[in-house]
């Protein structure tokens, strides 16, 4: 199949978390882990990054640490699922009617058969590592669990719950008191976009609502019972998806500026880089990647008119099919959401230890009567002492030059400019990166979303599969891959540096990734009590479950 021009430009498919251009080619070889060595080789110091969101960057080329690309991540991805599958989904997808849905069992079985998912499950034949089409209680089910998700929740009345996406009152979302879930809805074009959710004080969806495009006017109330539930429901899981994958895209920012500052910081501390170095491996590739496929500038309707009347192209394919701010991405209004997310970015950065209370519109105490985030919590709240005892652990090993290097982090920060750092201690620099790290893990389960036509059909009107729509779903299947086991939240392996940590250091290392292993190790038991729960929602339930389960991981950074 001859690929017409946008598609190969646009570079429309994913390097992980990040993108890679469209690559026709095939047959993928067997990615290995590469050596130490053979990794820091491809070091370069001195190459400052173009900045993503509006004068955020690190200080300057001098202060850029160097930047060590981890070839397993990469190879994986590209070689693996890239380069295979971009020629077939393409060919089984577009120009396709969209009642012609091929596609997804092609882009399944393609990911499952790259990725080694089957071998993690026991009754790999049985579970539907894509969902069962259950819209309405997948939906549940990802607001319960999911951290990106359940962060578009709100209180309804005494009890109740809802995700709003739309207020007739505030219908541009520009009110300060609009919540960041209906700030960045406000940013997608197209139509139903409108579609309310109400929950019950148990988190059974009791009601949906939709709103009409132009006027705002109720046009649906639907009940469970009603035929249309489950279709509207899957629009809200469209909706969803979006917001999440832009918090996402937010925390490969905020990561590339925390492990830069990090490595850079502790450069006369080999006890704290050599650590520091396990975060910051691939970062900078994949910061690198959502600039280049994820957020572009977009141009203006008065520039867009001046070049037009020249004769001139206002913009490049490159920036149209940018995944959350280009028309042929999501189809969104590119000019307002790179300000919505640098407000954020900073709002993390002023606040590094209140991540959970500046996100959640709801009570940590609230959520978990309600049953929603509960494994989470676990997690999260060992945090706080993780990062007291790390910190004292390369204190002990030598005090002074603890101090220096976490004077100059500080320093550091508060050159960077577009934000505002109120990071003080490396004990907020490691409850924010821990804490973010566990959020971009959630990426691995939703995104599987877009391999169901149902949820993918929601981007157009169109009768048709569109590039458009290929570039969506390769993009967002390609998040889900290159997952490397041991770079986790509270990992004590040295393999990605190839350096063994101080002793002091290894001993809280190890100590903190058997308690977070047997959290996850009874987890995945207890997942398993329901095998009928486990087979239908698995995928969804298994963020939580040890490095690999179903391919998921909660991630140390944004490395993938």
């Amino acid at each position: 199949m001859r690929f017409s021009s946008p598609l190969i430009l646009a570079g429309v498919i994913s390097s992980s978390a990040a993108f890679a251009p469209f690559v026709l080619t095939s047959g993928p070889p067997t990615a290995t882990r590469t050596s130490s060595a053979a990794v820091r080789l491809d070091a370069e110091r001195g190459t400052r990054l173009q900045p993503i969101l509006p004068r955020v960057n690190l200080p300057s080329s001098a202060d850029t640490p160097e930047s060590i690309i981890w070839h397993f991540t990469n190879e994986r991805l590209l070689q693996q699922f890239v380069k295979p599958a971009t020629p077939i989904i393409s060919g089984a997808m577009i120009g396709k009617p969209k009642s012609d849905i091929t596609f997804t069992t092609v882009t399944r079985n393609l990911f499952l058969d790259t990725q080694n998912t089957r071998a993690q499950i026991p009754n790999a034949s049985e579970y539907k590592f894509f969902g069962n089409g259950n819209h309405a209680t997948n939906l549940e089910y990802l607001v319960k669990t999911n951290l990106l998700m359940t962060a578009a929740l709100t209180e309804r009345g005494r009890s109740g719950f809802e995700i709003r996406a739309f207020d007739k009152e505030d219908p541009k979302a520009e009110d300060p008191s609009a919540t960041l879930f209906r700030q960045i809805i406000s940013c997608l074009g197209g139509s139903n976009r409108r579609v309310n959710i109400r929950f019950d004080s148990d988190m059974s969806i009791d009601e949906i609502r939709v709103y009409e495009d132009i006027t705002g006017s109720r046009i649906k109330k639907i009940k469970r019972r009603d035929e249309e539930f489950d279709y509207w429901a899957s629009s809200a899981l469209f909706n969803l998806s979006y917001y999440a994958s832009c918090v996402h895209a937010n925390i490969h920012i905020l990561h590339y500026i925390l492990t830069a500052a990090l490595d850079e910081s502790s450069r006369d501390f080999g006890a704290m880089n050599e650590w520091a170095k396990f975060y910051a491996t691939n970062i900078p590739e994949t910061y690198a990647q959502v600039g280049k496929f994820l957020i572009r500038d977009q141009p203006t309707d008065l520039s867009s008119l001046i070049f037009s009347l020249k004769g001139l192209v206002p913009f490049s394919p490159e920036d149209t099919y940018a995944l959350l701010t280009g028309p042929n991405g999501f189809g969104v209004n590119g000019d307002k959401l790179p300000p919505i997310l640098l407000k954020l970015l900073n709002m993390w950065t002023n606040d590094p230890t209140n991540y959970l209370g500046n996100m959640m519109n709801v009570s940590k105490e609230k959520l978990l009567k309600a049953g929603v985030l509960t494994e989470f919590m676990k997690h999260h709240d060992m945090v706080p002492n993780y990062a007291r005892d790390v910190a004292e652990a390369l204190t002990n090993t030598d005090d002074d030059k603890f101090g220096i290097a976490e004077d100059r982090l500080k320093a550091y920060l508060n050159r960077c400019s577009g934000i505002t750092s109120g990071i003080d201690s490396l004990e907020n620099w490691i409850e924010l990166m821990a804490v973010t790290g566990i959020a971009h893990g959630a990426t691995l389960s939703y995104s599987r979303l877009f391999a169901d036509a149902d949820i993918l059909r929601w981007r157009t009107s169109t009768d048709t599969w569109q590039i458009s729509d290929a570039h969506i779903l390769l993009t967002l299947i390609g998040t889900m891959c290159g997952m490397d086991e041991h770079r986790h939240v509270m990992s004590s392996s040295t393999d990605v540096v190839g350096e063994e940590y101080d002793e002091k250091l290894q001993t809280v290392l190890e100590t903190y990734e058997q308690k977070s292993d047997a959290l996850k190790e009874a987890y995945k038991n207890q997942i398993m009590e329901n095998m009928d729960e486990f087979n239908n929602y698995g995928w969804i339930l298994s963020d939580f479950c040890p490095d690999g389960f179903d391919g998921k991981q909660l991630t140390v950074a944004s490395y993938i």
